[in-house]
C-alpha cells in the first residue's frame, strides 16, 4: 500500500534528523540551531501523526460508525476523542 510507505518514509527521515541533532549535541553545537532541527523534526512527526490519523479516519472509523455495532461506534469515537484530549495536556 502507497499510504503505509509514504508514512515509512517519512518515519525514516525523522529518525535521520534525530540522529542529526544527536551529533549536533555531541559536538556542543550552537542551541538555537539545535532547537531549529528539533522544530524541524517536530513538523514532520506531526505530518506523520496527521497521515496516520487520516487512514484511521478513512479506515477503522469509517467501517465503524457504519456498521451495526453500537459498541463499535462508541468505540472508535471515544479513541478519537482522547487523542484531541491527549493532545491538548501536552
Amino acid at each position: 500500500m502507497q499510504e503505509k510507505q509514504d508514512i515509512l518514509k517519512r518515519i525514516r527521515v525523522s529518525i535521520g534528523h534525530l540522529e542529526g541533532i544527536e551529533r549536533m549535541v555531541e559536538r556542543d553545537e550552537y542551541c538555537v540551531d539545535i532547537l531549529k532541527q528539533i522544530m524541524a523534526v517536530q513538523a514532520s512527526l506531526n505530518r506523520v501523526s496527521s497521515r496516520v490519523l487520516e487512514n484511521h479516519l478513512h479506515s477503522c472509523v469509517s467501517t465503524a460508525v457504519r456498521g451495526d455495532d453500537p459498541n463499535a461506534r462508541e468505540k472508535v469515537l471515544e479513541e478519537i476523542a482522547g487523542l484531541f484530549d491527549a493532545a491538548t495536556k501536552v
